[in-house]
């Protein structure tokens, strides 16, 4: 299995510390930035430890605080809601006694009902640039060739038409990617979802950028908050569509949604994001 992956895997995998609390660890070293999906994906993972086998069907949950990968994250799964359908838990991710992370999860089992979706859109076969690379061009410090600095994320992430990650091209706020898992993972749909949970924070902003021509010092952005709708069941280890658009940005905020398909046009999930879009001050 690919490293990436195997080191992903092993921080989905809540370590029980009391009754319905857990401990997780760190994709990236001490000192570096706290990924906002890592902690989606990890608070994800501790609700369906608490699940009885039901899946989740939605979740929302705000960014609190900065997190600090120099520290464990602990997490709390709180039942709200047991009926015979639904369960529906507070997960709260906590660093030093403080909240980093707050968010609901409702699981539902699946039942019989009206049945639509929009279609996908026709795009080519996966290929374009890879998202490790638009990151690499845009944040390598000047004097260093992003060739000194490779790496690899444990998604795949292929932009059509290329990534335009603070671009001075204008673009439309709209933007379609190819994304999968880089070797196979056990057939699990709740590690499915979380897996789904980890990589949705990377690419969903990307169109409230687009129309802008700015620079990465431009602006300070964070997530402040996340939504994921799940319709079916479907496995991250195979090429996904996902559609990007943001309808807004407006008061240092701007607002990214995405569809997400399989290869063969079904809708599996949804999801949408605000983030903070604030211009850093000069110092002149």
């Amino acid at each position: 299995m690919h490293e990436a992956i195997e080191r992903l895997l092993d921080v989905l995998r809540p370590e029980p510390v009391a009754e319905r609390r857990y401990r997780v660890g760190h994709l990236a070293p001490p000192g570096s930035h706290l990924f906002g999906g890592q902690v989606l994906a990890q608070g994800l993972a501790a609700a369906h430890r608490e699940a009885d086998g039901r899946l989740a069907h939605s979740l929302h949950a705000y960014f609190l605080r900065r997190g600090n990968t120099g520290h464990p994250i602990e997490l709390s799964v709180e039942p709200l809601r047991a009926s015979r359908a639904f369960t529906t838990f507070q997960v709260v991710a906590s660093q030093e006694g403080a909240p980093i992370l707050q968010m609901i999860v409702s699981c539902h089992d699946d039942e019989p009902g009206p049945d639509h979706q929009i279609p996908m859109d026709e795009v080519g076969p996966p290929s374009g640039e890879a998202y490790e690379r638009a990151l690499l061009r845009v944040m390598t410090p000047a004097g260093t060739s992003d060739r000194e600095i490779e790496f690899e994320l444990p998604v795949e992430i292929r932009g059509v038409g290329g990534v335009g990650l603070f671009s001075t091209d204008v673009r439309a706020p709209q933007a379609r990617c190819w994304l999968r898992m880089r070797d196979t993972v056990p057939l699990d749909p709740a590690l499915h979802q979380c897996l789904f949970a980890y990589a949705s924070d990377y690419a969903i902003m990307v169109p409230a950028f687009n129309p802008h021509p700015l620079t990465v010092t431009d602006l300070q952005s964070a997530s402040l908050d996340h939504a994921i709708w799940f319709h079916r069941r479907f496995r991250m280890d195979d090429w996904l569509l996902f559609e990007l658009d943001s309808p807004v940005a407006t008061g240092a905020r701007g607002v990214g949604r995405g569809l997400l398909y399989t290869r063969e046009g079904r809708l599996v999930a949804s999801c949408a994001q605000e983030g903070l879009l604030r211009p850093q001050r000069s110092n002149a």
